[in-house]
């Protein structure tokens, strides 16, 4: 008995998310996925314009401040490779801290809403 990779949708084919999968599921065995849902293969799916939904705010925001925060880093460590920053290398840098003070704050404490002022 073969399996493949199947994904749960809707039956109302207007609605193009996935509402969960990939399963495993060898096409014979009971499988019960709810009412008004249906299994289709993955295949099918990548054919039919099905996408997986997209991820909450609080997570995409919890990646831009991490992603933000890298290269906050890189930043800094630029800045204190330079032997003699200039006055105007110095304010960059405190605005840049002061952003990534902000991320790494509001990462830490999940004030994950907004990530403005980072």
């Amino acid at each position: 008995m073969a399996v493949g990779q199947y994904v749960v949708v809707s039956m109302d084919t207007t609605d193009k998310v996935i509402k969960d999968g990939p399963l495993l599921w060898d096409d014979t065995s009971s499988f019960n996925v709810g009412t008004g849902l249906q299994l289709i293969t993955v295949n099918a799916a990548r054919e039919g314009g099905y996408t997986r939904p997209s991820p909450p705010a609080t997570e995409q925001n919890a990646a831009t401040l991490r992603e933000r925060i890298g290269v906050g880093l890189v930043a800094s460590a630029v800045y204190t490779g330079l032997p003699n920053p200039t006055a105007a290398q110095t304010a960059a840098q405190v605005r840049r801290l002061s952003l990534l003070t902000t991320a790494l704050a509001k990462l830490a404490l999940e004030l994950l809403d907004t990530t403005d002022g980072t």
